[in-house]
């Protein structure tokens, strides 16, 4: 199936990096950032040259991609959001998620203030306890998901079937609600990130803060190494 035009990397991150080039000038411009004329390698803003405006726009997808990270987590522990998980262990996964996220609210609320640790907390430790999930039930769940997945779809992508058959209409439809939807969820997310960053008391509280929303996301790649290991181990019929 080819991709749509939505689909493409270019299209879903335009607007993110429009508002984080955006949050970037605000960090390095605003009074009382922790940013603030630490970024002097991108010149006046009255003055902007070619370079500037090209160091902005980078900085601005790289913020981008940082504050999306929660959307990858999200997307690779999704099988423990299905209500069908959810109530076979309704217990473990309100625990899952409430103790992590309890955690790292108390943590930032010592050095945040209210509304910026809630925030920053909430979407760090949300996104923890997926991940804690996941490792306590031994990746099983989100393994038979994408068993499952891959199943579904190989039958709804069939050789003999065409463009329009229901199945891939449906599987269309889908990644068209979800890839917009990860579009605006990630302008959601720079702005609760910048907000968060800008109310930290020092650059060292602001760098911590971007460690640990990172840090859930990056222990993805564990998640697919396990797949892929289990793959070769037993492969799909």
């Amino acid at each position: 199936m080819k991709n749509k035009w939505w689909e493409y990397y270019a299209v879903r991150y335009f607007v993110g990096t429009v508002v984080g080039a955006l949050v970037i000038a605000f960090l390095n411009l605003e009074p009382g950032s922790p940013f603030e004329d630490r970024l002097a390698i991108l010149g006046d803003s009255k003055e902007a040259t070619f370079l500037g405006v090209g160091l902005v726009a980078a900085l601005g997808f790289a913020f981008c991609y940082i504050a999306s990270s929660p959307v990858l987590t999200l997307h690779a522990t999704r099988a423990h959001l299905r209500f069908s998980a959810i109530k076979a262990s309704p217990y473990a996964f309100a625990s899952a998620l409430l103790v992590p996220t309890f955690l790292t609210i108390l943590a930032f609320w010592q050095f945040l203030p209210p509304v910026a640790a809630g925030t920053a907390g909430l979407v760090i430790g949300a996104e923890s306890g997926l991940v804690l999930l996941a490792l306590f039930t031994k990746f099983n769940i989100v393994e038979n998901f994408y068993r499952d997945l891959a199943s579904v779809r190989s039958k709804g992508m069939s050789e003999k079937e065409t463009l329009s058959t229901p199945g891939i209409e449906y599987i269309t439809s889908y990644r068209h609600l979800r890839e917009h939807g990860n579009a605006f969820l990630i302008v959601l997310l720079e702005a609760l990130l910048a907000y968060s960053l800008f109310h930290s008391p020092s650059r060292s509280c602001a760098m911590v803060i971007l460690a640990l929303w990172l840090l859930p996301s990056a222990t993805v790649w564990l998640i697919g190494t396990v797949l892929e290991s289990r793959l070769v181990s037993k492969p799909l019929p």
